[in-house]
């Protein structure tokens, strides 16, 4: 017993035996990264972020010719004694850039080559994507080609592949016995560029002589379409106090999302709208590190060429604007530029505020670190601190819905028995009618209403609203998707006889002799999410036997009729991804520059792919 005990807990000591270091506990336990998908910045903790920028340092300074910058450790490495090299032919990195690349896909091959593993590289224009295969039918047929884990690099026009396939992949890896295969976003449409966000933050740390403390950054040009500036709002993080200066005209102004989600992380944030502004303005105060972002035209809509011109105009740089700047300040910029009409003049190149060459190199760096923690072969031990919310270290959750939750709720009735069932989901709401007994009057039925029925269902206050067209939508939502057009009954749309919605109209449901015993908690959910905040009534005997009212549940998916209405996601129906599963989130109302003249609500729902948000009435394909 003392043996197999020993076997199954490494942690356990043999009598006598040395005590385990630090290192070796850690070089025990699990990788941290290994198998993840990194979609968006946060997808990795604070914590993961240091290690990853420490063992690249700790690279960079083993393999560079040029002399490491000093400073303090980012983190304890606790399993520095793991190889970094894989040496592993039996695991393999995809290439699979669906839009052109030059930086980041050799950089990422050069990196993977470094590691001894299988690189290849997937020839869109040539492959079965020319047939009409989706995405994830590639994927599946490409990750049973080696007998050791595969991690995807992607850049694609579609906004949340990796997402999707994070979903939909590890369970065809465990049927063929596969590791769970890894998805790392190398930029996605106008979203997120993580690998790109997490080079930028490296080679920040490194600017700050890896000084955590605080940054001062202005972030220059056409910060509307750049992804990793959008991806600043969360990769700035790593810093502990942070001043951001926007520099962009309107038409390139810094979406209010992301302003607003720098602020609530504690920013502080300036706004300027030209170079020339912020010269003069923040005189005195301006940033020690500028990035700039290359316009990107194209994606302004027809744009006459003075319109044009003088937007450039707006973010470039002028030579002899060199004696205003601060000592010691250094530029990044977006590559590749211009070699026209640069933003940063080509003069400036041997100039000492060129960072943008150290910063294409560390890239390098950073992603051979970042392979070797998807792959396993090191990221153990990493501390959680328990800080901010990026520093929570958790599980990343599949998007599909578990199959024991729904099996253990789909055998709940709420109508059925004596008593309410306990533990009903917070959607489901349960109404006290023991105050008063509720009857059925025939009398109250007005001409062409619905007469109260003996036995059966009634579901009352569908869509509620001013807008008596949405309450008959509502109806035939609730009809077509519960499959309850099969039954006899009655539908139709009033006015409210409550005081407190005087004005409003709603829609009711009547089923006489409907099993309201057979409704399990899925249907439920299915019923609050077609119509949320209507009521359902189970009619026994004429009276009022149960009665609930249902509110918007937390996440609304596997439904028909839904859509995300962002054409670049790929869970939209244009772009024929049939595998995967449109899902929303409810998450607080926040200002978005997607919904620029929405008012505000309680609630909007965000797309799990692409996180574009939606009102609830806009999540219906109609």
């Amino acid at each position: 017993s003392a043996l197999r005990l020993r076997e199954a807990s490494p942690y356990l000591q043999p009598h006598g035996a040395p005590p385990r270091t630090a290192g070796m506990a850690a070089a025990m336990e699990p990788a941290a990264l290994a198998g993840r998908t990194i979609q968006v910045v946060s997808d990795m903790s604070l914590e993961e972020q240091l290690y990853l920028f420490e063992r690249a340092r700790l690279l960079k300074a083993s393999g560079s010719g040029s002399a490491p910058v000093e400073g303090p450790p980012l983190c304890d490495i606790l399993d520095k004694d793991m190889p970094l090299k894989m040496d592993d032919p039996d695991s393999t990195v995809y290439l699979i850039f669906m839009e052109g690349s030059t930086r980041t896909r050799e950089s990422v091959r050069n990196a993977a080559r470094y590691h001894g593993v299988k690189v290849n590289e997937f020839q869109v224009d040539t492959s079965s994507f020319q047939k009409s295969e989706t995405i994830t039918d590639t994927m599946k047929m490409l990750s049973v080609y080696s007998i050791q884990r595969s991690v995807f690099v992607i850049r694609s026009q579609l906004e949340g592949v990796c997402r999707g396939l994070q979903a939909l992949l590890p369970a065809h890896a465990e049927k063929f016995g596969l590791p769970t295969p890894s998805f790392l976003n190398a930029g996605d449409g106008r979203f997120s560029h993580p690998i790109g966000e997490l080079s930028d933050m490296f080679s920040l740390l490194e600017k700050a002589k890896w000084d955590r403390s605080s940054m001062h950054i202005a972030l220059v040009g056409d910060l509307a379409h750049g992804r990793t500036a959008h991806s600043k709002a969360d990769g700035l993080s790593v810093f502990n106090s942070v001043r951001v200066d926007l520099v962009a005209p309107s038409m390139f102004e810094y979406p209010v999302e992301y302003r607003n989600k720098m602020r609530s992380h504690g920013f502080d944030v300036r706004e300027f709208s030209s170079v020339e502004e912020y010269l003069q303005k923040a005189e005195g105060d301006l940033a020690t590190v500028w990035y700039f972002y290359q316009p990107q035209l194209k994606r302004c809509g027809d744009l006459d060429f003075g319109t044009a011109t003088e937007l450039v105009s707006k973010v470039a740089f002028q030579e002899e604007w060199q004696d205003k700047l601060p000592k010691g300040v250094c530029f990044f910029q977006t590559l590749p530029r211009d070699k026209v009409n640069p933003i940063i003049p080509l003069s400036l190149d041997d100039a000492p505020l060129n960072c943008w060459d150290d910063h294409a190199c560390n890239a390098y760096y950073l992603h051979v670190v970042l392979l070797a923690m998807l792959f396993g072969s090191v990221g153990r031990g990493i501390p959680n601190s328990g800080g901010s919310p990026l520093a929570q270290k958790k599980p990343q959750q599949s998007l599909q819905p578990s199959s024991s939750l729904t099996s253990m709720m789909s055998s709940v009735y709420p109508f059925a028995g004596e008593g309410l069932p306990t533990n009903l989901p917070a959607f489901l709401q349960p109404i006290d009618i023991s105050s008063r007994e509720r009857l059925r009057r025939p009398e109250r039925a007005r001409p062409g209403g619905a007469v109260p029925i003996r036995d059966g269902l009634v579901v009352d206050h569908i869509g509620l609203c001013q807008d008596v067209a949405q309450c008959w939508r509502q109806l035939h939502l609730v009809r077509t998707i519960l499959n309850w057009a099969k039954h006899i009954g009655c539908e139709g749309v009033y006015e409210s006889t409550s005081q407190k919605d005087k004005g409003l109209f709603k829609g009711i449901i009547s089923l006489p002799n409907f099993e309201f015993q057979t409704i399990t908690v899925p249907q439920m959910k299915t019923l609050a999410s077609v119509a949320p905040g209507c009521t359902i009534n189970a009619i026994k005997d004429s009276k009022v036997a149960y009665k609930f009212r249902v509110t918007v549940p937390e996440r609304i998916y596997n439904l028909p009729n839904i859509a995300c209405s962002n054409k670049a996601c790929v869970s939209n129906p244009v772009n024929k991804q049939r595998d995967v599963m449109t899902y929303f989130e409810r998450k607080p109302w926040y200002e978005t520059s997607v919904l620029p003249d929405s008012e505000a609500a309680e609630f909007l729902f965000i797309c799990k792919y692409c996180n574009w948000p939606h009102r609830y009435e806009d999540i219906w394909g109609l």
